[in-house]
């Protein structure tokens, strides 16, 4: 017996999973306070640079600008994603979290082009860099808390589960490398003639260029509408593992990191009984549900 994909017979609407009134509390607390934070953070690092006339430094507190920017998109874009469906988007805003990916990619990448340009410049144009112990450790104690940030957005990804809060967590500890980086670079100017903060600060820049890019196509690619390999994936691996299913084709439409629906076409072993084709599909829909997916399953026809 097969099940014919062209003729769904059912759509189980009463499981579905909206985004609940806490985990958008949550999520909108985090990015909130990661957008405050890095902006606090960018103003100490560019007076920092520019007291010390470090590309390094400064390339770092205008990245933490970058970030704040991104973290309030997040912001917007939370509050958006945890409306509920409308007749006019039935299928809920979970897709808005790509786009504010999209563009947070689109910042990181700009930013760090532009100063790749300004630090490369400077390899060949040697400007005094003023050290402070002062400064410096006012630095060092930007690493701590962007380590703090960190670990605050890896807890709310956790427990809930966002690409963008799984960028923000990634980017914090990038952003601790980064500004241990631009302290080194700060601290070796003081001993060696080479530019070495200019270097540091090009370093920088294309860490930044090769994150935002992998951001950006990940983001691209859920955008267009790429093949949900994980969800997929999964559901078949799960109708295969049930007695008496010999084949499964799966079909999941992405409608963002907390709903999706899927078209599942079973086949099943010979003279296989009505009632446990049933009780197969209410398993398979049952553990869909508990992540996100609505299943919809064909209507089934003899061979």
């Amino acid at each position: 017996m097969q099940c014919n994909p062209a003729h769904p017979t059912r759509r189980d609407e009463t499981n579905m999973k909206p985004d609940t009134s806490k985990e958008t509390t949550i999520k909108v607390a985090t990015s909130l306070t990661t957008a405050t934070v890095n902006l606090v953070l960018g103003i100490v690092k560019t007076l920092v640079g520019v007291y010390t006339n470090s590309i390094s430094i400064l390339t770092d507190g205008v990245n933490n600008f970058g970030d704040t920017l991104t973290g309030a998109g997040a912001t917007a874009g939370f509050l958006v994603e945890g409306k509920k469906p409308t007749e006019k988007f039935p299928f809920g805003f979970g897709r808005v979290e790509y786009i504010v990916t999209f563009v947070m990619a689109i910042v990181i990448v700009a930013v760090g082009g532009a100063f790749a340009y300004s630090a490369g410049d400077r390899i060949f144009y040697h400007p005094v860099v003023t050290f402070s112990w002062v400064q410096f450790g006012v630095i060092a104690a930007t690493i701590a808390i962007k380590i703090a940030l960190a670990v605050l957005s890896r807890f709310a990804y956790k427990r809930y589960g966002s690409d963008v809060l799984k960028a923000m967590t990634t980017d914090s500890v990038m952003d601790s490398f980064v500004t241990l980086f631009a302290l080194t670079g700060l601290f070796l100017s003081r001993y060696i003639a080479f530019p070495v903060d200019a270097v540091i600060g090009l370093v920088i820049s294309a860490i930044m260029i090769a994150a935002g890019v992998k951001l950006f196509l990940s983001a691209f690619f859920k955008l267009v509408g790429s093949r949900d390999a994980r969800r997929e994936d999964g559901l078949k691996k799960l109708s295969l593992s049930l007695k008496g299913v010999t084949n499964a084709r799966v079909r999941v439409y992405d409608f963002g990191a907390k709903h999706a629906e899927a078209v599942v076409s079973l086949t099943f072993e010979e003279n296989f009984e009505r009632e446990d084709i049933s009780a197969i599909e209410n398993k398979i829909s049952a553990v869909a549900a508990e992540h996100g997916i609505v299943v919809v399953f064909a209507e089934s026809k003899e061979e």
